[in-house]
């Protein structure tokens, strides 16, 4: 980069989940410690608030970082280097029709916000106004790199680069997960595990996977095919509770025979198909439905966590008492979030090279998808920038993602256009709604639209 001090702008910057975690992290980054960094956010509050950690942050770890915010778009992108996104177009008031209404149609989702029912409707809410803060980036900032975190990420991300001149990224970290319960089954360090990647953001399809320079897919199908002998094997750490792990025993300590249980569901798919999903078996199943009928009770028997609106409401909780605890804390964790922001900022700026996973359109790094639609592939950032890494290929599993893939396209279609036939066929398409009965999930398209009407004005 051109610049020697960068300027990041966090959109979005009042979230207590998003903002301390990624302030954390660039004051603990090198490349990063002298930038410049604005919050905007419409809720005023919230932002000042943010704005109060962000500077307690700085002044505690000693950095040079200039901090600014103010809810005026304007202000904060002109001159910007780097965007995030970070936002929630109607809160947990508008979530709750998301996860509550498609519940009574026999349509549970355990999270709700990237397919299904939840996830097409938080894109319809979603999508304008991305869109609106795309083109203030083209009015203040052109050169930008837009990087978001916002879900759903990968419809999101399709609408920005498809409609707009802006750079785009979506970052998740549920493939660092992968790379975590990995390193517990093989006693490795995290970054020896090394995968290829063909899919879309919660559904991540690995190819191909690499511990250190071994075969991982060989590696994990001989212990699959030993789990007797390996079952009772120690780990070399505690999983976080964050991962809603089940113990076969909670008597015992953590072996590796819970890692496995507790991954049993997206496993199940690896033997069928060759291909492992990445993320946690929590969001998988919401791209495979099978798994959540009631035979199983709607997951349960799997081990899926039902996040449900309970579940967002307490991690709002949570992140709102470790915002609190942090502003008085006299020293900043040197821990890293786990997020991917940091890292990839630091890699375009000092010229790092750090291969990460990323969402970008394809060109043609994922086979057998069209060009243009947003993938999650493992990237190459560095001094060249950001590019793909690999040409991978699904194979057979490649239908799954196809089916998500049309779904989102015609649900961009529709935000834009405000044509609810579309988001009918959105919903058909879509692989966990269009299990319903054609009148069920055209009652459920309608109740949807009757409780949401206020987030859609396109639609009215």
């Amino acid at each position: 980069m051109s610049k020697e001090t960068p300027k990041i702008a966090i959109v979005g910057g009042g979230s207590t989940h998003w903002t301390p975690r990624l302030l954390v992290d660039f004051v603990n980054t090198e490349g990063l410690r002298d930038a410049s960094v604005a919050l905007n956010d419409i809720d005023v509050d919230s932002l000042q608030r943010m704005e109060r950690l962000a500077r307690h942050i700085v002044s505690t770890k000693k950095t040079s970082m200039d901090i600014s915010a103010s809810p005026e778009i304007g202000d904060v992108l002109d001159g910007a280097d780097f965007v995030i996104t970070a936002l929630s177009v109607g809160g947990f008031e508008s979530m709750a029709h998301d996860v509550e209404i498609p519940a009574r149609y026999g349509v549970y989702q355990p999270v709700g916000d990237s397919v299904g029912p939840g996830g097409i409707f938080r894109s319809l809410r979603s999508i304008p106004v991305m869109l609106e803060i795309a083109g203030h980036i083209e009015q203040y900032c052109p050169e930008a790199l837009l990087i978001n975190v916002t879900n759903p990420l990968s419809a999101l991300c399709r609408a920005v680069s498809s409609k707009t001149s802006v750079r785009t990224v979506g970052l998740c970290n549920e493939l660092v997960g992968m790379q975590f319960w990995m390193s517990l089954l093989f006693d490795v360090g995290m970054n020896e595990v090394d995968p290829v990647v063909a899919g879309v953001n919660h559904l991540p399809l690995v190819t191909e996977l690499r511990i250190g320079d071994r075969d991982g897919f060989a590696m994990l199908s001989d212990l699959l095919d030993s789990l007797d002998q390996v079952a009772g094997e120690p780990v070399w750490m505690d999983p976080p509770e964050a991962t809603h792990w089940e113990q076969l025993d909670p008597s015992l300590p953590w072996s590796k025979g819970d890692v496995l249980h507790s991954n049993r569901l997206k496993l199940a798919f690896f033997r069928a198909y060759g291909v492992l999903p990445g993320s946690s078996d929590t969001h998988v199943a919401e791209f495979l439905p099978t798994f959540l009928d009631a035979t199983s009770d709607h997951g349960r028997a799997w081990g899926v966590y039902q996040h449900g609106m309970r579940g967002h409401r307490l991690d709002k909780a949570n992140d709102n008492e470790e915002a609190d605890l942090m502003e008085v804390q006299e020293e900043v964790s040197p821990l890293p979030s786990g997020e991917l922001v940091a890292p990839l900022l630091d890699s375009l700026i000092t010229g790092t090279t750090r291969s990460l996973p990323v969402n970008l359109a394809n060109e043609g790094q994922v086979v057998g998808l069209d060009d243009g639609v947003v993938v999650e592939c493992i990237g190459v950032a560095g001094p060249d920038g950001l590019h793909p890494r690999d040409v991978a290929d699904a194979g057979d599993a490649t239908e799954f993602v196809r089916r998500v893939v049309a779904s989102q396209e015609l649900t961009i279609e529709a935000a834009l256009s405000g044509d609810k036939t579309k988001v009918l066929r959105a919903m058909i398409e879509d692989p966990h709604a269009g299990t319903l009965a054609w009148e069920t999930v055209t009652a459920l398209t309608e109740e949807m639209f009757a409780a949401e009407a206020r987030w859609l004005p396109q639609f009215a």
